[in-house]
């Protein structure tokens, strides 16, 4: 049997982080025809859910990942054939899958085993599949996974590229015997309450992952500031009156956008060796959803107006939480900015998003006392928290971005 009349689906791998993806929803059935192009299925990947496009054309035979199956990046997860192809020819051609060699291109399947055997799969790729060439498996880790008797698939590095360390199954190893020594204790009782166990998602794992990345490597500090938002505050309340849908956010984000222009160093990325400073202002936003914190990206921020940046806002929010985000509009932002004012949250710091190197914490708007002209009196005020990575931004440089912010936010003027 010609095995081009056989044609494989592997998970796809978007952008050179992806180590994994997760199966949300099959778009065809079982033994039907797909055309090249079509949308085959839906795979959710660090903080947004993409559809993976039919590389052939031909009838569905096989499906190797049902929904909620999370699988490494290069794994078989379905089959399409000619329609006159012999079962016994797809059951061969699972059988005897082989890996592509393009785990480095973007976009291309990486090295994985065949579906098989699962767990030995998920280790292979872990210890054959690293980047520059790190094994994402030390030696010392392994053998201990060994000796513990540990599945590594089941263990998530918190290395470079995702590698596994000795600490990483020791942490593993240890989270199983609290898991038993409370079902222990439970049964003990008699009456243990109820647990639930989730599973977490890919992109509840990449944030993870990428959190305790930023935590360790980057030096945070904080500077904290309060900002006078009498002005901000009668703007938005003239821009509401005239009949437009302005937050306090989207006035803030402008404000941010024009103190940025003027900071470059700030409007950065780290890479590596190098600082690399924008002109262009494009913002991250920090949005919930259910899935997990995303930060879609207003592109161009400082030559928007008010009116583009709240629409583009609210855009950017709604499909963030429907989960219909593309991956251009998560990536490559230069600042980040999070507010839980919303929550009546007063201050709280955030941790950066690598590459960047700023990111700014508002907390909500608030009546205050304040010293105007030696006189006591009430203000409208918002505490903001930035954080800093100290190897490229120095403490004068982030005291002047929001000594910057201040002024822009107290002298807001226009309608």
């Amino acid at each position: 049997m010609s095995t081009d009349r056989i044609r494989p689906v592997t998970m796809p791998k978007w952008g050179i982080e992806m180590q994994e993806g997760t199966v949300t929803a099959w778009n065809v059935e079982l033994g039907r025809h797909v055309d090249k192009g079509d949308a085959l299925l839906d795979v959710e990947t660090e903080k947004i859910v993409n559809s993976v496009e039919s590389p052939a054309s031909g009838t569905l035979r096989r499906i190797l990942a049902p929904m909620h199956d999370t699988l490494p990046v290069g794994a078989l997860i379905a089959v399409l054939s000619d329609p006159d192809v012999a079962e016994a020819d797809i059951d061969a051609f699972v059988r005897d899958f082989k890996p592509f060699d393009a785990s480095f291109a973007e976009g291309s399947p990486a090295a994985v085993a065949t579906p098989s055997a699962p767990a030995a799969a998920a280790v292979e790729a872990a210890t054959d599949g690293g980047g520059e060439g790190e094994a994402r498996v030390s030696p010392i880790a392994k053998r201990l996974a060994e000796k513990l008797g540990i599945d590594l698939s089941r263990v998530t590095g918190t290395g470079r590229n995702g590698r596994i360390s000795k600490e990483d199954v020791e942490a593993y190893a240890a989270s199983l015997q609290q898991a038993g020594s409370s079902a222990a204790v439970a049964s003990a009782a008699g009456a243990a309450q109820p647990t639930r166990r989730e599973k977490l998602t890919s992109m509840r794992s990449t944030i993870a992952r990428r959190l305790s990345e930023s935590k360790r490597d980057i030096p945070h500090y904080r500077l904290v500031a309060d900002l006078d938002m009498d002005a901000l505050a009668s703007r938005r309340a003239r821009l509401v009156a005239s009949g437009l849908r302005i937050s306090i956010n989207d006035l803030l984000l402008h404000a941010i956008a024009t103190a940025l222009r003027q900071h470059p160093r700030l409007n950065a990325q780290f890479a590596g060796e190098e600082l690399l400073q924008y002109e262009q202002v494009d913002l991250a936003v920090a949005v919930a959803t259910p899935g997990g914190l995303v930060t879609p990206i207003v592109r161009d921020a400082a030559n928007q107006s008010v009116q583009q940046i709240a629409a583009a806002v609210r855009d950017l929010a709604e499909r963030a939480r429907a989960g219909k985000l593309a991956r251009e509009e998560i990536t490559g932002g230069t600042f980040t900015v999070s507010s839980l004012g919303m929550f009546g949250v007063r201050q709280f710091d955030a941790i950066i998003n690598p590459p960047q190197v700023a990111i700014l914490a508002i907390g909500a708007v608030q009546e205050r006392p304040v010293v105007r002209n030696g006189a006591l009196a009430v203000g409208q005020q918002a505490t903001v928290s930035l954080s800093s990575d100290h190897r490229v931004v120095d403490g004068a440089d982030a005291a002047g971005f929001l000594a910057t912010l201040s002024e822009v936010v107290a002298n807001v003027t226009g309608e």
